[in-house]
């Protein structure tokens, strides 16, 4: 019982239609014009009424809509005829023709409802309406047959397109409707000018306009040699009131032409605003009220960006010219976007720079500060000879720190190019060399060549590296560290180890990727330093962890 209520549930949307097309039959059949009639065309409409894809289900009337709707029903019900009928039928098959569905099962469910309707309009509406003799005996079951195709659609799986899904093409729906008067006045034509009766003539408009519609598929087909014709039907459709292509050609050079989003749009509005068309337009934007051109009696209310634009006609603007309008209107809404898009992710690429600038100047400082600090700890021994030995490195040290420091500086004046300075390698390990002297650190070369490679990445990544291994040694007296450098041909590898304790797993999982917060370091600074490494074309990387061999590399 519950999987049967299921499925009643499930199979809504088809027990609704099944039920306006059986009480639409019932009332054409059961002795029409009477009371019978009007109380079966008022249940059909309220069915109609559930069913409509015009208006979404969520949609709310108003009252004034629903007092006008519920007046032409009953107004419909009381005047009933075959003049209404005709047209209602008419506007039925526009509708169901229109819907737009993609799954093949609601398009056979569309598929019936439209065989039902024509067969309603040909086969009693339109003999009653004129009076036709069928001529053939196979018409009149005919009139009772078609009332099981509402009920063979409850045997469809459930539908998969929500109803808020749901629309209705314009364009699908004039069309059938068209097709369906052409075969109702057709047949009629066909009828009274051969002489022939309503079967026969029946099955030739049937046939003519068959064979009609398959040689207009075959024409607009994209697989036959007048494909362009489809091409040429599409491109008709979106040159209605000004070239499409010439359009967005336009708004591409605006695009360039304006660096700022507002004069962008500005300059764009003026180049709508001299169509032929169009007399003037009124646009806000940042409560700014913009006019151009002149008003008239005729406008169209449209928007940009939630901003509102008013266009003024110098004609009433409907039908595809309205959607057209609507589609120039999307067009400028666009580029539009991207223009603030792109101003707001320049201004991001630009702050993301002073950000990273001021973070490795930061650490950098940082160094400096921790090498200073190592040598006040040193001035303040209290023997002659340490006191001897620290002003010797001092004399050593503070031209060392003085140059970082202006080159801190530099970086500050000028960031996009701090890291453009090139130096030889051997210059560059010698100076290392004599700097890191005397924190008993150990040198080795293998170098085969003398190539230029970027200082300041260089210098920046063994400055990290030489402090977060000093920093170990707090924790670590006896471990030792070491610096290796090999140039094989074009291929650079420094590496920088230590013989203390492993990195923890959950750090090195996360290292090189985002700051890390550490006493010993190996926070922001290996990640700056690992962007800056990849922005030039080389690799940091952990290369060993192991306790008694951390080892960290640079190559290209």
């Amino acid at each position: 019982m519950h999987n049967l209520m299921q499925s009643i549930i499930n199979r809504r949307d088809y027990f609704i239609i099944a039920a306006m097309l059986g009480f639409l039959h019932a009332s054409l059949l059961i002795d029409f014009g009477s009371a019978i009639t009007s109380a079966l065309l008022l249940i059909h409409l309220g069915f109609f009424l559930l069913w409509q894809p015009v208006q979404k289900r969520e949609e709310k009337y108003t009252w004034y809509n629903g007092i006008i709707f519920i007046g032409l029903m009953l107004a419909f019900a009381y005047w009933v005829n075959w003049w209404l009928i005709f047209a209602w039928l008419i506007l039925l098959i526009g509708i169901a023709g229109g819907r737009v569905v993609t799954n093949p099962t609601e398009r056979y469910v569309l598929f019936l409802v439209m065989i039902f309707l024509i067969s309603e309009l040909l086969i009693i509406a339109i003999p009653s309406l004129f009076t036709v003799v069928y001529g053939n005996p196979v018409l009149i079951p005919l009139k009772y047959v078609i009332i099981f195709i509402p009920f063979a659609l409850l045997f469809f799986p459930p539908p998969y397109t929500r109803k808020s899904e749901l629309s209705v093409d314009l364009l699908y729906a004039i069309t059938a409707s068209l097709l369906a008067g052409i075969l109702a006045l057709g047949s009629l034509v066909i009828m009274y000018h051969s002489g022939a009766d309503y079967f026969t003539a029946l099955i030739y408009i049937l046939l003519a306009v068959g064979f009609c519609l398959l040689l207009i598929s075959w024409l607009l087909s994209a697989h036959t040699e007048f494909g362009m014709l489809s091409q040429l039907w599409s491109r008709s459709l979106l040159n209605i009131g000004t070239p499409f292509e010439q359009w967005l050609a336009d708004l591409s050079t605006l695009k360039d032409q304006h660096e700022s989003p507002a004069d962008f749009l500005e300059a764009a509005i003026e180049k709508l605003a001299s169509l032929p068309w169009i007399s003037g337009v009124i646009w806000h934007i940042s409560d700014q009220l913009n006019i151009h051109g002149s008003k008239t009696k005729h406008e169209i209310k449209l928007s940009i960006n939630t901003y509102p634009l008013t266009l003024y006609t110098r004609v009433p603007v409907s039908g595809a010219l309205l959607l057209h309008c609507n589609l120039l209107i999307k067009l400028v809404e666009y580029f539009y976007t991207a223009k603030v898009n792109e101003r707001e992710l320049s201004k991001r690429v630009h702050m993301q720079a002073i950000f990273e600038t001021g973070a490795r100047i930061t650490h950098d400082i940082k160094n400096l500060l921790q090498s200073m600090h190592s040598m006040v700890t040193i001035l303040q021994a209290d023997t002659t000879e340490t006191d001897s030995k620290s002003i010797l490195i001092l004399k050593k040290q503070f031209p060392y720190f003085i140059q970082r420091l202006e080159q801190a500086m530099d970086k500050l004046q000028a960031p996009q190019q701090y890291n453009k300075e090139d130096i030889y390698l051997m210059d560059f390990w010698g100076e290392l060399n004599a700097h890191y002297n005397d924190y008993n650190i150990e040198f080795n070369a293998e170098i085969d060549n003398n190539p230029l490679i970027p200082f300041d990445l260089f210098n920046s990544i063994t400055e990290n590296l030489f402090e977060n291994a000093i920093a170990k040694r707090k924790d670590e007296p006896n471990i030792r560290i070491s610096a290796k450098i090999q140039v094989n041909h074009n291929m650079i590898s420094l590496m920088v180890t230590d013989t203390g304790r492993a990195i923890d797993e959950k750090i090195t999982a996360l290292l090189f990727k985002e700051p890390l917060k550490s006493d010993n370091g190996l926070g922001i600074g290996l990640l700056q330093a690992a962007k800056q490494a990849e922005s030039m074309g080389y690799t940091l990387r952990l290369n060993e962890n192991l306790t008694g061999n951390v080892c960290f590399e640079l190559h290209n």
